[in-house]
């Protein structure tokens, strides 16, 4: 039936049952939304971290990146990227030079200067033939 042809009641019927059902799934949304941020909020298992004091090069082997702009004002910007930002690495340790390829996990900017990256180390990707 066309609501139209309804009588005024059927249409007010209808309205409560449908706010009814609204709130049961915003509800059930509510619920979701607080196990997830509940498991979020687990600590996940850490490696172990060793201290090193050592200077690390590392070059960024991307070119033109694409973002999605977030918001910004008239002091910065956020932006997201859809894809990692790899870097290769090397750095001398206990004279024996250790290599590595990383994508950019974190950045953290210090209170006095300065900047602190989190690397996640990444499989190797093999040069291409020419």
């Amino acid at each position: 039936m066309k609501d139209q042809e309804k009588t005024k009641e059927q249409l007010i019927e209808e309205t409560e049952a449908l706010r009814r059902r609204v709130a049961e799934l915003e509800s059930k949304i509510a619920a979701s939304e607080s196990k997830a941020a509940r498991t979020d909020s687990i600590p996940k298992e850490r490696a172990p971290r060793t201290e090193i004091n050592a200077s690390i090069e590392f070059i960024a082997d991307f070119d033109i990146v694409e973002a999605k702009g977030i918001n910004f004002s008239d002091s910065g910007i956020c932006f997201e990227l859809n894809e990692d930002l790899p870097f290769e690495m090397q750095f001398s340790l206990e004279g024996k030079i250790h290599r590595y390829r990383a994508c950019l996990v974190w950045v953290k900017r210090m209170c006095k200067g300065g900047y602190r990256f989190g690397m996640q180390f990444v499989p190797p990707e093999s040069y291409p033939r020419f």
